[in-house]
């Protein structure tokens, strides 16, 4: 229906619609629609790298690790995931904001400054405000790999005279392999379909990525319900692209 839809010339059931190329036309010709693209992709690629880094760190530190009160340490990564996305991001604009932020207001009474260090009104900000939010995905899966790998392969390994580092590329990344690549791909399409932090942070801001573009198509007046489904198509393309690149890496996963 969402392909349907897109090519059609007014809302599904409408009277007198017909089918036509136009939305994609209107969409793919707009002078904005590169900037889109390319603003989408940075936002959703620099989520998923910030966003598996710090959960799978944290993983690796309640899995590989003798952590005092680890049981805490776990319950505590988990609960942004227990937070609503919009309760999330309107938080991080109330300490991140240059103007009401409290974290900036404190930091400029301590250090005398008269610009705020940080602005959560940019991309950055909405990279950062995303990835706290989550990671616990990412601490969750990466977890569950770390506990199910056979910790004997790294210690033969070791044993044999391998290097920590050679260790680690060439037994433990081999072994983490499907499971770093999917939940990779799960965050990109979490990131690049995700609305809160865009709406909130990113218009403002001025950053529109596509979630944003359907939201105002469908929402401004007359709606636009074609558009709307034409940037929804990309962002359907884009999702499929990752499955398959995802596949074409994880072939021979039955290796590990």
């Amino acid at each position: 229906m969402l392909v349907y839809g897109s090519f059609r010339s007014a809302p599904i059931g409408e009277p007198g619609a017909t089918f036509t190329i136009q939305n994609y036309i209107k969409a793919y010709f707009d002078r904005e629609f590169y900037l889109l693209f390319l603003n989408s992709l940075y936002y959703a690629i620099g989520v998923c790298i910030t966003t598996f880094f710090i959960g799978t760190y944290l993983a690796w530190v309640s899995e590989r690790t003798n952590t005092p009160f680890k049981k805490v340490f776990i319950v505590m990564s988990l609960i942004p995931f227990i937070i609503p996305g919009i309760l999330s991001t309107i938080s991080w604009i109330l300490l991140l904001s240059p103007k009401i932020g409290l974290i900036n207001i404190v930091i400029k009474e301590l250090l005398g400054l008269e610009k705020a260090p940080f602005n959560v009104y940019s991309m950055g900000g909405m990279i950062w405000a995303e990835a706290i939010h989550g990671y616990p995905l990412v601490f969750l899966l990466m977890s569950a790999a770390f506990r199910n790998m056979d910790t004997s392969l790294e210690e033969a390994a070791l044993s044999a005279g391998s290097s920590t580092f050679t260790t680690f590329r060439r037994v433990t990344l081999p072994l983490m392999r499907p499971a770093m690549f999917s939940v990779l791909l799960i965050v990109f399409v979490r990131a690049i379909e995700a609305f809160e932090v865009p709406a909130l942070i990113g218009v403002p801001a001025k950053l529109s990525v596509f979630t944003t573009k359907i939201f105002l198509a469908i929402h401004q007046f007359p709606s636009d319900f074609g558009l709307a489904g034409a940037y929804a198509v990309t962002l359907l393309v884009i999702s499929s692209t990752g499955v398959l690149i995802y596949g074409k890496i994880t072939r021979r996963e039955e290796r590990y």
